[in-house]
């Protein structure tokens, strides 16, 4: 297999592990494949044939490769061509698929698989641009194909509210401006024999800043389900010879299980039960901080002398740190909690303006 086609898969495997790294953060109401393929072919080709349609239309007045291939042209054309053209993509997916925007973190699902479609598309052109290309072609993917991904994820959310929830049309005009903005930088910095040694730090940045949208959506999302209703009707089964972290009960405990976690309650001193296991997947689904349960373990101590290792002091690990007991006001207060101060700080401090965001937001 030639080396510029390599390079070609090689930048669409990249950006399928990106769409499913995505999409494992669609919690509550995963979309599936076929549909995300849709968006990806559907999506791509019209991405590309509108942004190739005004490039040639550019060409009248001058505007060539080379003439635009700079830092003012970045930020003039390169970006605000190329995140509309991305936007047009995601207008058709939407009139075919419309029924599966279903819930926010959607917009921005759909719109990563369409911005995948372009860039794989632009980087097959690349790839056939000539001799020598090969080097570049290894940039693209795994520089460009991210970054392609996480401009336009601010498009799909802001589309995806004007559609479904009646948000005016300027919100996607907002968001495509910031995502034209992120890209025209990225270009700019690319171009610049000075300055692209920055190129993948602030990569970096925005990929964070998509992971808090995500985040965000999540949060948000009307598929997520109240922590402590799950606990309404067990499972009609009960546990045999688990012996409470808490208490050291060994009573048969009566089984709470649903498609998210399973629990236990022990009757002789009101805690339920939960595998660590199962509490991690609790503090990832009802409070998705994306960190990893080490980092949000405190010491806890409790009134009659004992100091245990507890998740942010609502969910005690046992002696064997195997089991975790806890209580469901408790427990489901510490996620709410949670998911007020990540909503708040994605408002206040997000690496997007706050004033920006307001056309979301209000």
């Amino acid at each position: 297999m030639p080396f510029i086609h390599l390079s070609v898969w090689l930048s669409a495997i990249i950006g399928v592990l990106i769409i499913a790294w995505i999409r494992s953060f669609d919690i509550y109401e995963k979309e599936t494949f076929i549909a995300m393929l849709w968006a990806f072919l559907a999506g791509g080709v019209t991405s590309v044939m509108v942004a190739l349609g005004i490039y040639e239309f550019l060409k009248i007045f001058g505007l060539d490769d080379a003439a635009i291939s700079t830092t003012l042209g970045s930020f003039l054309v390169i970006g605000p061509v190329e995140e509309f053209a991305k936007l047009t993509g995601l207008v058709v997916v939407y009139i075919l698929i419309k029924n599966q925007f279903n819930e926010l973190t959607d917009g921005v699902i759909y719109m990563s698989c369409v911005a995948l479609g372009f860039s794989i598309i632009e980087n097959y052109f690349y790839a056939n641009a000539g001799e020598g290309t090969q080097y570049l072609i290894v940039y693209r993917a795994f520089i460009s194909t991210p970054a392609h991904i996480s401009f336009s994820a601010i498009i799909g959310y802001a589309w995806y509210r004007h559609k479904r929830e009646n948000k005016p049309f300027g919100s996607v005009i907002v968001a495509l401006v910031v995502a034209s903005l992120l890209h025209g930088i990225f270009d700019a910095l690319a171009f610049s024999p000075y300055f692209n040694f920055l190129l993948l730090i602030y990569l970096y940045l925005v990929i964070r800043q998509t992971l808090r949208v995500v985040q965000y959506t999540n949060i948000i999302s009307p598929f997520r389900p109240g922590f402590a209703a799950l606990f309404e009707h067990s499972a009609g089964e009960a546990v045999e010879k688990m012996e409470c972290p808490n208490c050291g009960s060994v009573a048969p405990k009566e089984l709470y299980r649903n498609r998210f976690f399973s629990a236990c309650r022990c009757d002789s001193c009101g805690y339920h039960i939960a595998s660590r296991s199962d509490i991690r997947k609790i503090f990832r689904i009802f409070a998705p901080e994306y960190k990893r349960l080490g980092r949000k373990l405190v010491p806890a101590r409790f009134s009659d002398g004992r100091t245990v290792m507890s998740v942010y002091g609502s969910a005690f690990f046992g002696s064997n740190g195997n089991l975790v007991f806890f209580r469901i006001s408790d427990l489901a207060d510490r996620l709410q909690a949670i998911n007020d101060e990540m909503a708040n700080h994605f408002r206040k401090r997000s690496f997007i303006s706050a004033n920006l965001l307001k056309r979301f937001f209000d």
